[in-house]
């Protein structure tokens, strides 16, 4: 009986061995296959030529019509979004377009807020702190100002004094005091402003702006002693050149928030101590013709120019007292100023000839 030859399969490999499987066919039998598959793909691959769908007048200028109309709408709705957003998608279209405006920040955090979401609208300014340019000093200053307003209004103790702290040192921290000055004030919180005032004293104790921004807070404040008080403060605080500064520009925001008389009253006060400062008499002046006590501000002219001052000084305050006339006075008014000018250059030429 013969042997029946046996043929042993050839194993195949696959992925598990050497990576991919054997391919046991040779080539040639797929030949026809292939060259048919090259020919499909070459036709395949071929451009399609487009039908080109040609239009009539009427047709193109309808086409024309209706992309005016959509573009009309697209500028429409931009316009709307500018003017009125309305909405987390409309503002973060304009933060896009408008990356460093401090303005449209804030409006979006007020748009929270508006929905008391806090939290969301804390997340837009440190977003918009992290996204406006270093160099734009102002705007980052004005969203630090909106964010501890909200941590003064929602916000807790800790959540306040951390964003001050921040706020510090990212900050000039002048500008930071000052700022939650002004916070302190419009919410009322009396004992956590006297206790700021405090420190700005202490801390900008050359700065004369401090002592007049202090004051200032207090005389909106109702609180016209303390706000004096600043003043004595600041006098024995500031050296002797900035007293005449200190007291005229005082008297300037004595006038406005606090009383005129006293104000009028530290005006003759520095101006007994020195007449011949043309700049006070010209703010103190001023500071009457803007509260309507014309005739006040004329006799104050009156009495500068009877001085013997410098040319110059005489001329500056002839000039106010000419204005003035010219503007509230009457003719015969303004002849007396003339009288007295001509009267002046008369004296001057005199004493020449007398050299």
């Amino acid at each position: 009986m013969s042997k029946k030859t046996v043929h042993k399969k050839k194993p195949i490999l696959t992925n598990e061995g050497i990576g991919f499987e054997w391919d046991v066919t040779p080539n040639y039998f797929n030949k026809n296959n292939s060259e048919s598959e090259d020919s499909d793909k070459s036709e395949d691959n071929e451009p399609k030529k487009k039908k080109v769908r040609k239009l009539n007048v009427s047709q193109r200028r309808e086409e024309q019509k209706q992309e005016e109309l959509r573009l009309r709408k697209v500028e429409e709705e931009l316009t709307q979004i500018e003017t009125n957003p309305q909405n987390a998608d409309h503002f973060d279209r304009l933060v896009l377009s408008n990356p460093n405006s401090s303005f449209i920040w804030i409006k979006y955090m007020a748009c929270h807020l508006q929905a008391t979401e806090v939290e969301k609208a804390r997340a837009i300014a440190k977003r918009a702190l992290s996204i406006i340019d270093t160099r734009e000093e102002q705007e980052k200053l004005n969203i630090w100002t909106a964010l501890l307003n909200l941590e003064n209004l929602y916000g807790t103790k800790e959540s306040f004094k951390q964003t001050m702290d921040e706020a510090l040192r990212s900050n000039d921290e002048y500008q930071i005091y000052i700022k939650i000055l002004d916070i302190f004030a419009e919410s009322n919180k009396l004992k956590e402003l006297e206790e700021l005032i405090t420190k700005i004293n202490r801390k900008f104790r050359d700065s004369l702006d401090a002592y007049l921004h202090c004051a200032t807070v207090y005389f909106k404040l109702n609180k016209s002693g303390k706000a004096r008080f600043i003043l004595q403060k600041a006098l024995s605080n500031l050296p002797t050149k900035l007293h005449v500064t200190m007291i005229s520009r005082f008297a300037l925001v004595e006038n406005s928030d606090g009383s005129p008389e006293e104000a009028q009253t530290l005006f003759e006060h520095v101006l007994t101590s020195y007449p011949s400062r043309i700049d006070v008499w010209s703010i103190y002046v001023d500071m009457l013709i803007k509260s309507n006590r014309i005739d006040l501000a004329r006799h104050a002219l009156e009495r500068a120019t009877i001085q013997k001052l410098a040319p110059k000084k005489m001329k500056s305050l002839f000039n106010k007292w000419m204005m003035l006339e010219g503007k509230y006075g009457t003719s015969e008014s303004v002849d007396k100023v003339k009288e007295c000018m001509n009267n002046y250059v008369d004296l001057i030429l005199k004493n020449k000839k007398q050299c």
